[in-house]
């Protein structure tokens, strides 16, 4: 299962962070430092977890199962929010 961003979102780089408009909603959001490192991937082409997990631990000291919890856990809350979308 891979993940790509949507055709419903435009980003750009404002001041150090991320900020996203859905523009079907008509609303922004931000990221944080990791939350940014992982939307960069995903501008790249739809990526897996795991792929996404690789990046952040490249950077971060953070163990593989934390990593990927937390690396759901925002893929769910973009889902939600149709910035980001499921491909097979």
């Amino acid at each position: 299962m891979k993940y790509q961003l949507t055709s419903e979102q435009i980003s750009s780089k404002v001041a150090g962070e991320t900020v996203i408009l859905n523009h079907s909603k008509g609303a922004y959001y931000g990221l944080d430092e990791v939350g940014v490192l992982i939307w960069e991937t995903l501008e790249e082409g739809p990526q897996s977890i795991e792929a996404l997990c690789d990046v952040v631990i490249g950077e971060y000291d953070v163990d593989a199962d934390t990593c990927k919890r937390d690396i759901e856990g925002l893929l769910k809350d973009l889902i939600s929010e149709r910035l980001v979308e499921i491909i097979k």
